[in-house]
This record gives C-alpha cells, sequence and structure tokens, in this order.
C-alpha cells in the first residue's frame, strides 16, 4: 500500500495466495488472533483511499513473483530488495496474473486496469511459458538452493571436500567429512546430491540420486509433499517416501513425523479415536421408578396432528416404557408431558437420567424437578453409551414403529406410537426374567385374544381376597428381589467384558488432549466437517475412564467431564539434542 501513494485513485485489484487472508480482509470469516486483527485493521483503513478495489484468492503458480520474493525473505529472515534489471525481467516473467485477469472495459469505470474472468489463456501464452518461464523458473531455483546449501556449514564444507578445496578445512572436519563422502555428489549447477550407500552400477547411482535440502528449505519441500493439492494430507509413511524418492536431509524421517503430526488440520480431521477407557458402570435401581431414563426420536415427519418428535422414558428397574407424541421438544413440552405420562400414574422418582439436549438441560424443566424433589443426571459429556438404556429403547422403539407406518409420507406415525409400548411392555425382558408390565403393577396384562378365550383365569382358587392378596405379594416380592439380582450381574458381567479388551492409555493430569464432538453446525456436512477441537488440559483423572479438562479461558461451553473414549493425545516431537559428546 506504500508503494501505491501518490498513484491516481483508479480501480485497484489485490491478488493473494492466502485463501483465509483473502476472506479475513473481507470480513468473510472472523479473525481471533490480536495481532492478525491489527494488522487487519490497519490494512482496511489504507484501502479507504481506494473505494473502488477488489480482494481476489490465486493459487500461488499464477503471482510466482510474490512467492518468490516471500520465500527470498524467509530464507534471508530479512527483507529483499530488488535493483538489477535481470532480477526486476525475471519477477515479470513469474507474474503471470495477466492470463487471468483482463481489461474491464465498462462506462462506469473507463481507467479500470483488470478485472477477474474464470478462464485461463491458452495457445501463444503457453507457448511462451514452455519456453521462457520455465527456464527462468528452474534457474531461480537452483540458485535459490545453491545459496542456502553454501550458507549452511557442513553442507558447504562437504562441497568443498568432495571438489578438493580442502585447504580452508579442519583436520577435523576432514576426518568427518572422509567417513560419509562417499555417499554425496556434486553436480555440474553446484548442487549436493545423495546416494545411498549400496552396490549399484553407475546408471542405477545416478538413478538414486537426492538432492540434499538444507534447513532453510527444508519446511518448503514439507509444505509442497504434504499441505499443498499435489501432497494432499497424505500421513507421515506416504508423506516420507514420496520426499526420500528424491530429496534428502539427515533426521528426514523425524522432520516429516513432526511437520504432519503438528499440523492442527491433520490432526482434528481425522475419525474416531481408538481409546475405550475402562467401563464406568451403570446406575442400578432398586425399586421400580426409583430412577427413570429419558430419551427422544427427533426430526420425525410432520403428523397429521401436527406431531415431529416422539419423547421416551424407560424406567431402570422394569424396563418399563412410556412413549409421548410431541409438537417439539422445548423445556415446556418437555416437562408438561413428563408431568401428564410419569408423574400422575407413577409419582416422582429419584433420579431422571437423560442425555445433555437442551430441553431436558433448560432451567425450566431443572426448576420443575427441584419442585418435586427429584435429582435430575445428565450423562457423561458426549457419551451416549452411558444412557444406554435410554439409546436401546430408541432403537427398539423406533424399529417397531417402522413396521407399522402404512402412509407413503410417513404422516401416520403417531396413531402407532403411543400404543406400541403395550407390546413392548408385555413381552418377556431378557435379562430381568418377567414382563415390565408385571414388574410395575404386580399382574399380568391380557392381550383382546386372552381376554376372551378362557386361558389364564384364575376365579376359582381366588375365591378369598385376603390369601389371594398375600400371594400375589409373596410373589412380586420373591420377582423383585430375582430381578434386582439379575440386573446386578449383567451390569457385572457386561463391565468386565468390557474392560477386559481396554487397552492402557497414557493420559495423565497435565497431558494436552483434543477432545472428539460428534456434532457440526446447521448446514455443514458431517464428513467435511473437523471433528476433534482443543486441545485441552487434563486437570484431573476420574478412574480408568473419565477425566475432567479445563474449559476455563477457552471460547469453548462444555461440561468439563469427559469419557476416555472421547479423547486423544495432542502428539508432541521434542528436538533432537544437537550436544556433541566426546570420546
Amino acid at each position: 500500500m506504500d508503494l501505491l501513494e501518490g498513484e491516481n485513485q483508479q480501480r485497484l485489484v489485490v491478488c493473494g495466495d492466502s485463501n483465509l487472508v483473502i476472506r479475513q480482509v473481507r470480513g468473510e470469516i472472523d479473525c481471533k488472533a490480536p495481532g492478525l486483527t491489527l494488522l487487519r485493521q490497519k490494512a482496511l483503513d489504507r484501502l479507504l483511499a481506494w473505494p473502488d478495489h477488489e480482494l481476489l484468492h490465486v493459487k500461488r503458480d499464477w503471482n510466482g513473483s510474490a512467492d518468490s520474493l516471500a520465500g527470498a525473505a524467509l530464507q534471508r529472515q530479512a527483507g529483499v530488495e530488488v535493483e538489477e534489471d535481470s532480477d526486476f525481467e525475471n519477477l515479470v516473467t513469474l507474474n503471470r496474473l495477466e492470463e487471468i485477469l483482463v481489461a474491464r472495459e465498462a462506462e462506469e469505470h473507463p481507467s479500470a486496469k483488470v478485472s477477474p474472468v474464470a478462464t485461463r489463456t491458452t495457445g501463444d501464452s503457453r507457448s511462451r511459458l514452455a519456453v521462457l518461464q520455465e527456464e527462468v523458473v528452474r534457474d531461480l531455483r537452483i540458485g535459490r538452493i545453491k545459496q542456502a546449501q553454501h550458507e549452511e556449514v557442513w553442507i558447504a564444507g562437504l562441497k568443498k571436500y568432495i571438489l578438493g578445496a580442502v585447504h580452508d578445512l579442519s583436520p577435523e572436519d576432514i576426518k568427518s567429512y572422509n567417513a560419509v563422502g562417499s555417499d554425496y555428489e556434486v553436480d555440474l549447477d553446484g548442487l549436493l546430491f545423495y546416494c545411498p550407500p549400496a552396490k549399484r552400477t553407475t546408471e542405477e547411482r545416478d538413478g538414486l540420486m537426492r538432492l540434499v535440502v538444507p534447513e532453510t528449505l527444508q519446511q518448503d519441500v514439507l509444505h509442497h509433499y504434504h499441505f499443498s493439492l499435489e501432497g494432499g494430507h497424505q500421513g507421515i509413511g506416504r508423506t516420507y517416501q514420496r520426499i526420500r524418492d528424491h530429496f534428502h536431509w539427515r533426521g528426514l524421517y523425524r522432520s516429516v513425523q513432526r511437520y504432519v503430526g503438528e499440523r492442527v488440520d491433520c490432526e482434528t480431521g481425522k475419525g474416531r479415536s481408538t481409546l475405550q477407557g475402562e467401563s464406568p458402570g451403570n446406575i442400578q435401581a432398586t425399586y421400580p421408578f426409583q430412577i427413570i431414563v429419558m430419551d427422544h426420536i427427533p426430526s420425525l415427519p410432520k403428523s397429521h396432528k401436527g406431531n415431529t418428535e416422539l419423547l421416551i422414558w424407560v424406567d431402570l428397574f422394569t424396563g418399563y416404557v412410556i412413549a409421548k407424541a410431541s409438537a417439539s421438544r422445548t423445556a415446556q413440552t418437555i416437562a408438561e408431558s413428563y408431568e401428564e405420562y410419569v408423574f400422575r400414574r407413577f409419582g416422582a422418582s429419584e433420579v431422571i437420567r437423560h442425555d445433555r439436549e437442551h430441553g431436558f438441560m433448560a432451567d425450566f424443566f431443572r426448576s420443575f424437578n427441584k419442585i418435586l424433589g427429584q435429582r435430575q443426571r445428565a450423562t457423561m459429556a458426549y457419551r451416549p453409551q452411558a444412557n444406554g438404556t435410554a439409546e436401546r429403547m430408541v432403537q427398539t422403539t423406533t424399529r417397531a414403529l417402522k413396521m407399522y407406518v402404512q402412509e407413503l409420507d410417513q404422516r401416520d406415525w403417531d396413531e402407532y406410537a403411543e400404543r406400541l409400548t403395550f407390546a413392548i411392555n408385555t413381552a418377556q425382558d431378557r435379562i430381568r426374567g418377567e414382563t415390565s408390565f408385571y414388574l410395575v403393577h404386580g399382574w399380568d396384562a391380557r392381550s383382546t385374544l386372552e381376554a376372551t378365550l378362557p386361558v389364564g383365569s384364575t376365579a376359582r382358587r381366588d375365591r378369598e381376597p385376603r390369601r389371594w392378596r398375600y400371594q400375589i405379594q409373596r410373589y412380586y416380592q420373591q420377582a423383585r428381589s430375582q430381578v434386582g439380582e439379575r440386573i446386578r450381574e449383567a451390569i457385572s458381567d457386561r463391565a468386565t467384558r468390557h474392560n477386559e479388551e481396554v487397552r492402557p492409555h497414557e493420559i495423565e493430569i497435565g497431558s494436552q488432549v483434543w477432545l472428539y464432538l460428534d456434532r457440526v453446525k446447521e448446514g455443514y456436512a458431517r464428513k467435511l466437517a473437523h471433528l476433534w477441537y482443543g486441545p485441552f488440559r487434563v486437570t484431573e483423572k476420574i478412574g480408568e475412564h473419565a477425566v475432567k479438562i479445563e474449559t476455563a479461558g477457552t471460547e469453548y461451553r462444555l461440561f468439563p467431564v469427559v469419557h476416555i473414549s472421547k479423547l486423544k493425545l495432542v502428539r508432541t516431537f521434542p528436538d533432537r539434542p544437537t550436544a556433541r559428546l566426546l570420546a
């Protein structure tokens, strides 16, 4: 912008190869870093002097002059001044913006110079590039690599040794270079190459020659073979193999491992964690409706009655299920449905367990529980297995419901949803050994067929009410006792089977971890979203199955207790020691 001072204020087109920076200056995405926010504001202030301006994102292939200057400045850690005519000509040749920008002859902007178009030029321009530009680019790259090799002490010394200019080398350096000199060669351009030590013919040796990359250029090579479109963000192994086929430097694999492993985009774009963690165990109820779990089936087709949600309540002791079709799942609706379908029929429960859905966590529903004297427990953060009874009942109800929906638009689902709970509650439970209906009421419900046939009648045997009541209570108490024991054994067996397959993890207090959140913003495709967030610091371990992470001071609003299966360690690659050991 300083170079434009004093120029006629015509139309200004700024081209850059960083899509992030261009979009931040345009105001399309937020700029959260304080330092970058200040620079962005300065740029916007300077652009006020150019009312007619445009910011364009172009690939670096079309803006080679700027890329060349930036690379030279990064290499030298200082500014670059272009004074010679040959350097000016090279920069002009590298600049290919004229191929994607054409003049705009508009009446409202008669002095406009350039305007973006979608197509590239072909024909003469391509032939000119093939003859002139590629040679210039090659010479520039060779010169840059040669300069960088000359500035690295061990490479410059090894080249002198190979070329026979040993008068500037100390005896210790000569001895050191003599041990490895047979594995290196200098080509006609003065570049140092490495050849793996193996017994090969001259032709095979030439085919294996790998360019020695100085430390100042290693990041450029890593960027090209991993971050660019030609690299494709492949993993450590693939990136390493592609680089080692043509380039060499000491500690190459370690450099690739560190570069790829510390890339935030690579870490946050991976799949689910392989950690499992020990089972946290399940809470166990001791009598009916002591603890109930709840969940919902969302986003169902809008029925003829206007319902789009199906609320599910399950008693943890008996497995008794209650369903309620609803038009919404707001806190008000959930509280009213619970009061009508659960509280009026079975009274208050000690604990209501649910996941962290916003309607369940809302203030109104929390206040409603407080009035009834109930405790409201949410599952462990982002671990639906902790609410497994409700999750499984959602699957069972959905599977049964789809068998009865008849209309093509599926709008009759709420005619069957609540009625299907009778079939579920009167079916014998595999774990409990009894029907949920019997464990709640103390007697077995009869179907319409059984009610019209002389089966299961006790009219002749139950003539004495007192004796009948005594037998019913005795059988019911025995059934409850057996059910409690069977549930306890099932919980213990499941936890034991799970823990036998769990591998130990290395997450400790103070570790930095990524957190996996299986959710995306509305309008985003889940398959293209980055689902790992953080990093976070572990502040406390809760057994071997969960940890508490530090969320204070971050932009995340999360419940801090998280199961191990939702975490993975932030990979760190400390610098290798550089001290030389003396014999």
